[in-house]
This record gives structure tokens, C-alpha cells and sequence, in this order.
């Protein structure tokens, strides 16, 4: 019964990292250029694609684990992300 709310709690978690910041992300949030156009980058939108096959693998009990980790992958690499960013030009110094 744990493993099933623990189950529940990360997917929920994951997602709502997950889901808004590549849906900011790929609708070229951060993607301003000198005309003013915006680059709309909609290739990102496959990082919620993995993130979707993680969550439907942790639902069968053969490849729960599999799956849990999967999820877990794309908030790994935006929080990662996040962090280099913010050691490379020195925000945290």
C-alpha cells in the first residue's frame, strides 16, 4: 500500500515540474530574438512524451521501478540544468 501512494506522490511531483517548464520551454518562453519574433521550439514537447511512458510503465508491476525512474528523469535534467546554469555565470557565488 506505501509503494502505491509513494507511486501517486512522485508522479504527481514529477509531473508538475515536468509539464510546466517544457511546456514554457517548447512555446518559446525563453526564445526572444532582435526582430522580436519568438523561437518556438516544439521538438521539446517529447520530454513530456518520456515522461508520459515512465508514468504508464510504473502502473505495471513488472517495470514499476523502470518506470519510476524514467519519470523521474526529466525533472533530474531541468533541476540539473538549473544548477549549471546558475554555477556557470556565478549567481551562487
Amino acid at each position: 500500500m506505501k509503494y502505491k501512494i509513494y507511486r501517486i506522490i512522485h508522479l504527481v511531483l514529477t509531473g508538475m515540474i515536468t509539464i510546466p517548464i517544457t511546456l514554457f520551454v517548447a512555446s518559446g518562453g525563453l526564445g526572444e530574438n532582435f526582430t522580436g519574433n519568438v523561437f518556438v521550439y516544439p521538438q521539446f514537447l517529447l520530454v513530456i512524451v518520456v515522461w508520459t511512458i515512465g508514468a504508464v510503465l510504473s502502473f505495471n508491476r513488472k517495470t514499476a521501478k523502470y518506470g519510476l525512474i524514467i519519470s523521474a528523469l526529466p525533472p533530474v535534467f531541468f533541476i540539473g540544468n538549473i544548477i549549471f546554469a546558475f554555477l556557470k555565470f556565478g549567481v551562487l557565488n
